[in-house]
């Protein structure tokens, strides 16, 4: 059986190995490095240059550096999310393998989101928001109503 949780938070995290004048220089970097599934997310929160370079001027080191090892440590969480996950396989017809989600960092705008990108849907969980939000504890159940919103959309085509 496929694996429809892809685990990518932590490239994002590197962006703390970076001065922070050359965040928007990383994350645009990043954005390319990984364009498999960050290809649509500018565009999904429509995003510019400026509101990217707003957001990560207005985003301190501390926090990212509590979120970073908040995510080393919740491999728990991410392996019962990829287990409830495998458990609807049949119901979420993962053997179609037209779509998959991945967990991301991100700008921490919106907890998930999803776009279509060749002939699939792409569905990305941003651990930042997350975080902000007070929903790491919740990873499983966020990774099951996004898989399944996924299933119903591409099912009512």
């Amino acid at each position: 059986m496929r694996s429809i949780l892809r685990e990518k938070s932590q490239d994002f995290f590197c962006i703390l190995n970076h001065d922070k004048s050359h965040w928007l220089t990383f994350w645009k970097q990043y954005c390319q490095k990984n364009s498999e599934f960050m290809s649509g997310y500018a565009q999904a929160l429509d995003l510019d240059e400026g509101k990217v370079a707003s957001i990560l001027k207005n985003t301190h080191r501390p926090f990212l550096d509590k979120i970073k090892q908040k995510n080393e440590q919740i491999k728990h969480l991410k392996q019962h999310a990829a287990k409830a996950l495998n458990l609807c396989s049949e119901e979420l017809e993962l053997s179609k393998e037209d779509f998959v989600i991945y967990l991301i960092g991100a700008l921490g705008i919106k907890d998930t989101i999803s776009f279509k990108a060749n002939d699939r849907i792409i569905c990305l969980i941003d651990i930042v928001s997350l975080y902000k939000n007070g929903k790491i504890e919740e990873l499983k159940d966020v990774a099951l109503f996004v898989a399944k919103r996924a299933r119903k959309i591409i099912n009512e085509k």
